[in-house]
């Protein structure tokens, strides 16, 4: 399945194209496991994993949630 990182800001919101309204997200490629694409994540922005998905880099700097394709296409 493929993966994205989506851009959370420092209070844990989504951030979104001013002009398009869509989720700023970048796409991790395909793994097998969602834990698989967590390290990936983890791995490229030099984050370290919190909560179900949630990947940050320091207190309040914001970061990004790691999720499949068909779940972004839900938000």
């Amino acid at each position: 399945m493929n993966y994205v990182a989506v851009a959370l800001n420092n209070g844990g919101g989504l951030i979104r194209h001013t002009e398009t309204s869509e989720v700023k997200n970048v796409e991790l490629g395909e793994f097998d496991t969602p834990e698989q694409a967590i390290e990936s994540a983890c791995n490229t922005f030099n984050c370290e994993h919190v909560l179900n998905g949630v990947i940050i880099k320091g207190n309040h700097v914001g970061g990004h949630m790691v999720m499949n394709t068909q779940e972004l296409s839900e938000l």
